[in-house]
């Protein structure tokens, strides 16, 4: 009886009990070619998650230190890359998208407990979402992270920025706001263009972990040396290439000084109930503080939305006392100091003949020139869903808008009907400035959150034109909604964004915080609320100062958002692509 002998082969580390990853040929076939090997722990999943979360929060206010955005999804992109169980991986990333929008959206509790949660549950859908494309493409394509992840976490803001009337905040571009020379590049193709170089920087980041990694633990320890040398190449160009660019916009000789304005800024909290200071006393402190502003000779005085309860159409204006008081005390300041005044306030239609309501109101703003003509007027555009305007009011679905309704806490105990109408036409406004020899200069008033909105402040811009339709920008917002805390710093980071997409100054004039002025190159300038280093709400002032003109007209005013949608298509054909190669998976076992 024969015996067969062997070589008996010595157990390697991969071999030892307990590591993840363990050698021979059923190994090797099992094992993914990217990245070599796999995180398979609940333990180590959630510590992956749980870095990212910690790091992306860190990166807005209150914290704000922007450095650590281009580190802050290296953990998720390793755990979306290296992770054995996909499921696993989606529903980690869900659970961390969900505690960051909790978190760091904590204001829109003020308003609306329910909306609140609501909007978080479906922004968190955004992070499974980007790690399917990016875990097909790295694990089955072999593709870097530092090309796949920008790719699909831009085309991730731009469908946030519209879908459901659109929530384009906590931008990856949004926390390094005050680094000129970085956010020069929005110009180009907005905010998402920053984004991408700093999705890019993480992305390449990862790579190197994975690739780092793999020579200790893979069963291919080379297989990630090729993604990881391209993706720093990649990065680092597009790195240095930003920096190159926002160096030479930044010595640009464009621009120049415009009208001189006054920002004014109240801090009154507004509440649901409608409790708090008089309306007419809000009225006193305003004009107190434009006495104070007078004495500075402005060409332009610049109130909030929503400064008190007034109605300034003709048509409403005299039947209140309050509303017709406002009117003649816009009007005789406005004639008496030879000065443009823009405030908000709301215009309410009568309309007995329309079929679909008896009357529109308006969110809007008005403009009172120096001559004592009828004010020129602005109806918002841009509604925000639930506070200012609740869907399917009108058509077959009006059953859901009337149970939405009576959920929201504006429409009372008497279900109103408290939507908005949303206005018709992106309007511009001209002024004479008397500090400027009587030279003329247009403006348009983006109102709350249109500021937000990259395609508000584009289309006031350009709307289509061959040049600029405007020199600079005017945006009113009541920001006492959120209490007094992290919404309005945040809210001021996204609005620097539209001054050097559309290369516009910006005057800002916001109820509790933060009232600024804004640069084309995005710099802020004489906030209200003191050290411009701590941008903080909670105080009521002025501040005077010229608002800055630019003759640049931007590609991205030009084109607009054509590189956040060529990034959507992008994410679409990674995630055909998957669906191809599973079917085929499929047909072959």
């Amino acid at each position: 009886m024969s015996r067969r002998r062997g070589k008996h082969k010595k157990p390697s580390a991969n071999d030892q009990p307990g590591n993840q990853v363990s050698g021979g040929r059923q190994e090797l076939r099992d094992a993914p070619k990217y990245p070599g090997f796999s995180v398979d722990t609940y333990r180590g999943i959630a510590i992956l998650a749980a870095g990212t979360l910690v790091l992306k929060s860190l990166i807005f206010a209150p914290i704000s230190f922007w450095p650590l955005s281009f580190v802050c999804l290296v953990p998720w992109l390793v755990m979306v890359g290296a992770g054995r169980e996909a499921r696993l991986v989606y529903v980690f990333s869900y659970l961390l998208g969900l505690l960051f929008f909790l978190w760091n959206m904590r204001w829109l509790w003020y308003p609306t407990g329910v909306g609140y949660v609501a909007l978080s549950v479906y922004l968190a859908c955004y992070f499974p979402l980007a790690a399917c494309p990016i875990r097909h493409a790295v694990r089955r394509r072999c593709l870097p992270l530092a090309l796949v992840a920008p790719l699909v976490w831009v085309g991730g803001e731009m469908l946030r920025a519209v879908v459901i009337s659109g929530f384009p905040w906590f931008f990856l571009a949004h926390s390094p706001h005050e680094v000129l020379t970085l956010i020069q590049v929005s110009d180009l193709v907005g905010a998402y263009g920053l984004s991408f170089v700093i999705a890019a920087v993480n992305g390449a980041a990862a790579d190197v972990i994975l690739a780092i990694l793999a020579r200790r633990r893979a069963v291919r320890p080379d297989a990630n040396r090729h993604p990881a040398q391209f993706g720093a190449l990649f990065a680092a160009l597009l790195l240095i290439a930003t920096c190159v660019y926002g160096h030479i916009q930044l010595s640009a000789d464009t621009m120049g000084e415009g009208p001189t304005i006054a920002v004014v800024q109240g801090d009154f909290i507004s509440k649901v109930s409608g409790e708090g200071l008089a309306e007419d006393e809000k009225k006193r402190l305003y004009f107190s503080m434009l006495d104070s502003a007078d004495a500075h000779d402005p060409d332009m005085v610049l109130l909030p939305e929503s400064a008190w309860w007034m109605f300034l159409n003709p048509e409403k204006r005299d039947l209140h006392w309050l509303s017709r008081d406002s009117f003649a005390a816009f009007q005789d300041y406005a004639t008496r100091g030879n000065t443009c005044v823009v405030t908000g306030c709301g215009a309410w239609v009568d309309t007995p003949h329309d079929l679909l309501a008896k009357e529109r109101r308006y969110n809007s703003a008005m403009v009172f020139s120096a001559d004592g003509s009828e004010p020129q007027r602005y109806d918002k555009i841009h509604l925000v869903y639930f506070g200012e305007i609740v869907p399917f009011r009108f058509g077959n679905f009006r059953f859901l808008y009337l149970w939405i309704n009576s959920l929201m806490p504006f429409s009372g105990p008497d279900n109103d009907e408290y939507s908005y109408f949303p206005g018709t036409e992106f309007r511009t406004f001209a002024m004479e400035a008397p500090s400027r020899e009587g030279e003329l200069y247009r403006f348009s008033i983006p109102i709350c959150y249109e500021d937000v909105m990259p395609y508000v402040s584009r289309e006031f811009v350009s709307g289509g034109a061959s040049a600029k339709r405007c020199d600079f920008l005017l945006n009113i917002s009541n920001d006492g909604w959120f209490g007094r805390g992290i919404q309005q710093p945040q809210h001021l980071a996204i609005c620097v964004f539209r001054a050097v997409e559309n290369r516009v100054g910006i005057a800002r004039a916001v109820n509790t915080g933060v009232s600024a002025f804004i640069k084309p190159t995005g710099e802020v300038h004489d906030i209200v609320t003191g050290d411009p280093s701590t941008p903080w709400p909670g105080e009521c002032g002025y501040s005077v100062a010229s608002v800055s003109v630019d003759s640049r007209y931007t590609l991205y005013s030009r084109l607009g958002d054509w590189f956040g949608w060529g990034c959507v298509v992008l994410w679409f054909l990674l995630y055909v692509d998957r669906c191809v190669v599973r079917a085929r998976a499929r047909a072959n076992e």
